[in-house]
């Protein structure tokens, strides 16, 4: 007779613990696959939205740069909407030289300069539409890069003189703020004198005597790191064509 116990001997059979620790290992070295995987995923998108905060934030402040440094030149005495200085603007004399643009020339070229330094611009524009240069610098802007921050001011100058503020956020660290006129997109156009010069196009040879238009292209680079993290850094580039020509009178050199 057999023993019941003889029927189930082999089907009972469990794992041994060579085969238990092997899967254990199996298991372990899938599961920590999945968890790097997953540690990964996360830490690239974490770098994503930093790099996209730092974008916005660095966006900002360029298109701030951008919007005033535009307004470079301006004064009231050639507006548009002026119909009496459209006129004055647009005389003519009989050798085509437009001598109201000369009369305008000493009131407008106050506003026309633009300075470049290390890291910094300087400029005016006729911030109360009156014709005039105020006194006291308040119609005199700027930027610069300082300590780590842009800043902008008024009554200043790319020596550091004036009142300046920063304008970038505080989890921005801006390490580097450029500006450099585009020579192949910035000319001097002759608009009073002779207009003859060595290669008859009028552009290049203004001279004593003779009242140019200059036109001018900035080209803006910034470039900064999250305050957190300085591994996570951006460079935005812009281009800046100013609206409003600076007279260049070259009468009095």
């Amino acid at each position: 007779m057999l023993d019941p116990s003889d029927a189930f001997s082999g089907e009972q059979r469990g794992f041994s613990l060579v085969e238990l620790l092997v899967g254990l290992a199996v298991g372990m070295i899938i599961l920590a696959g999945a968890v790097t995987l997953f540690a990964k995923i996360s830490f690239s998108g974490l770098e994503n939205t930093r790099a996209i905060r730092l974008n916005q934030q660095m966006r900002a402040t360029l298109d701030f740069i951008h919007r005033d440094l535009q307004r470079a030149g301006y004064v009231k005495a050639y507006d548009p909407a002026n119909a009496a200085s459209v006129a004055s603007w647009d005389v003519v004399d009989a050798d085509g030289n437009f001598t109201g643009r000369a009369a305008m020339a000493a009131t407008i070229g106050q506003f026309g300069a633009i300075t470049i330094g290390a890291n910094c611009i300087a400029y005016r524009y006729d911030l109360d539409k009156d014709g005039a240069l105020d006194g006291g610098g308040a119609e005199s802007f700027g930027f610069r890069l300082n300590g780590g921050a842009v800043q902008s001011g008024t009554n200043v100058d790319c020596a550091g003189a004036g009142n300046w503020e920063g304008i970038s956020s505080g989890e921005v660290v801006i390490t580097a703020l450029t500006f450099t006129e585009d020579a192949a997109d910035s000319i001097l156009y002759e608009v009073v004198g002779d207009e003859v010069d060595g290669d008859g196009d009028n552009f290049a040879d203004c001279g004593a005597g003779e009242t140019c238009l200059h036109r001018r292209k900035i080209i803006v680079v910034l470039s900064g790191e999250l305050t957190a993290d300085s591994t996570v850094t951006v460079e935005l580039r812009d281009s800046i064509k100013i609206k409003n020509d600076r007279f260049v009178d070259f009468n009095n050199i």
